[in-house]
């Protein structure tokens, strides 16, 4: 007989998913991915299901963060109610996306406490306490705007703030920061950790990519803290 086994994979396109499983000599019965967020359903021997979700886990590095089909937004409230914390957003390239991901989840007030769209730097300076002299020095596109954004909202007292900031074009890049570049911060009582993220694709894809990697981050540092100092997502 045979089990049907559902693992939610971030990180990793459609290709690179069906590649990494059949170089293991896996046959996947399903493989959907939208936004680097991929659901991969399989199917193994009765009996021997503990043994291959541990391959897959080692194959995916860590980056499965579920082994049902709830979404990201779902996963990163699990855990927050789970820890009994609060998480508030400020966002200025995604627009909201990762506020909305977030609110689809019934009981997401739970957890959340507010999510800002602070698309301008007066915004940023406004409202989050950007200070002046970081944009001018740094720009908005930086890792020390997105930690002071972040660095913002934990001022109201929640547990988690994360913050993105970015180029999701299609004009605006340059040499120096070009289109897809892209800041995601994720901060706690203790620190703030800047990612920065190099995307491609359209605008669409490239606010898409950021909201995702955004609730995959912040899944990662609420299930277990990491360093995420000098990472580059590709």
């Amino acid at each position: 007989m045979l089990d049907k086994i559902t693992f939610k994979v971030f990180g990793y396109s459609e290709a690179e998913i069906r590649d990494i499983l059949s170089r293991a000599a896996i046959v996947p019965m399903l493989v959907e991915e939208r936004g680097r967020d991929a659901r991969v359903v399989f199917a193994c021997e009765t009996g021997r299901r503990e043994e291959e979700s541990l391959h897959v886990y080692k194959l995916f590095r860590g980056c499965v963060y579920s082994e049902s089909d709830e979404t990201l937004a779902q996963a990163v409230l699990d855990r927050l109610r789970f820890y009994q914390k609060t998480l508030s957003v400020a966002e200025s390239l995604t627009g909201g996306l990762v506020t909305s991901a977030l609110v689809e989840i019934p009981g997401c007030s739970e957890c959340l406490q507010e999510g800002v769209v602070t698309y301008s730097n007066q915004a940023k300076v406004a409202r989050l306490g950007v200070n002046p002299a970081t944009l001018s020095t740094f720009g908005a596109v930086s890792s020390q705007v997105a930690c002071q954004m972040a660095s913002g909202l934990m001022r109201t007292g929640v547990n988690y703030a994360v913050a993105t900031t970015g180029i999701a074009g299609p004009g605006g890049g340059s040499a120096e920061k070009p289109v897809g570049l892209v800041y995601i911060a994720v901060a706690d009582e203790y620190k703030c950790q800047a990612t920065e993220c190099r995307f491609e694709g359209t605008r669409e894809e490239i606010r898409l990519l950021a909201a995702n990697t955004a609730l995959f981050l912040l899944w990662k540092k609420v299930v277990k803290p990491i360093d995420f100092d000098n990472m580059v997502i590709e």
